[in-house]
């Protein structure tokens, strides 16, 4: 059962509407939105849409003239960055591979917490925002950080077990972030002990 509360109505019905598109059927939900649908930690407020885009530049904006507003804010190969009537919507042409078939619940498809987890390592060794840091420690409930750093290098050959490791405990620029609107309590302090108790575990064992 997803937990519909971390998302605004709005948000779940624009989600709905693309997940019907037939051109958009390789495509499923990731990042924290697809996680708080699952577990219910937090509100979330965009959709990135990751997975096999076959269609042309011309193509994808016909589709979305379907929609009440469309702004385009990045656009290359294959990232797509729209303002979609007010809600932010990443459409990419995403090439590594799925650890997982996608979770199919309500029409909708969402990454499956195998693959999220290393989308989100990767995320954090670019650049760790809050939220991140946050998915981790919830994610942390259901895989060992051993766990998580083998489904990263699975699904990213060119992963780097030592830039995760330094990335997992650098703070100094998510400390400045507010907190997104969490649905189960946390403490920012917390969290950071948490993961960095991990990683020293880790180098140690």
């Amino acid at each position: 059962m997803l937990h519909y509360k971390t998302v605004e109505p709005k948000t779940l019905e624009l989600l709905k509407k693309l997940m019907q598109i037939n051109e958009f059927k390789e495509l499923r939900l990731v990042g924290g939105t697809s996680l708080a649908l699952q577990i219910g930690h937090r509100q979330s407020i965009d959709i990135d849409l990751f997975g096999a885009l076959n269609i042309d530049e011309f193509e994808l904006s016909k589709i979305l003239k379907n929609f009440a507003s469309v702004t385009i804010l990045k656009k290359t190969k294959n990232i797509n960055i729209f303002l979609i009537e007010g809600i932010k919507v990443d459409i990419v042409n995403y090439h590594y591979p799925w650890l997982k078939d996608a979770l199919l619940e309500d029409n909708l498809r969402l990454a499956e917490k195998t693959d999220i987890v290393a989308m989100k390592i990767a995320a954090i060794t670019n650049r760790g925002f809050k939220k991140d840091f946050i998915d981790i420690y919830f994610l942390l409930k259901y895989f060992t950080l051993d766990e998580m750093l083998n489904l990263y290098k699975l699904k990213y050959s060119d992963a780097s077990e030592m830039l995760v490791l330094k990335s997992l405990t650098y703070f100094d620029d998510a400390d400045l972030e507010e907190e997104p609107k969490m649905l189960l309590p946390i403490n920012w302090k917390s969290i950071k002990e948490k993961i960095s108790n991990n990683v020293r575990q880790y180098i140690i064992k």
